[in-house]
């Protein structure tokens, strides 16, 4: 696994042999207020990637949406769309706002998703993903 941003509001890794994003989010990016490296960090994950990639989205350690970053993270939506993201697993604390917000992007940026509130069952929902996606891959 391939670490790409080490940042103290989140960590983006890379497996590049399941063409997966592993993203956590964590309490500082609550109350950022700008994340200049934030695209750049996330356009460099992306090269790492092929088409039918899958990101798991860890957002449990967020406090809260930072709505003041929503221009950013719409952006961040529409790369991964532009790279051909196949899904996104998405694991939420258990905050209803959280989930509401991140329903609001998705629906702006159209990026498939699925949500989950434990780390374990998103993981395996994207490796069943990926077997779907290239049964060959099975072995």
């Amino acid at each position: 696994m391939q670490l790409v941003a080490y940042r103290p509001e989140y960590h983006v890794r890379v497996d590049e042999a399941r063409n997966r994003m592993i993203y956590e989010r964590f309490e500082e990016l609550t109350i950022a207020t700008e994340l200049p490296h934030y695209l750049p960090d996330l356009q460099r994950a992306l090269t790492l990637l092929r088409p039918g990639f899958t990101v798991l989205a860890d957002l449990r350690r967020t406090l809260g949406p930072n709505l003041h970053l929503l221009p950013v993270f719409l952006a961040s939506h529409t790369l991964m769309m532009q790279a051909g993201i196949g899904m996104m697993a998405e694991v939420h604390p258990l905050s209803h706002t959280m989930y509401q917000i991140s329903q609001a992007v998705r629906a702006q940026t159209h990026v498939p998703a699925r949500q989950f509130t434990s780390r374990e069952e998103a993981e395996a929902f994207l490796d069943s993903f990926q077997i779907e996606l290239n049964p060959e891959a099975e072995g």
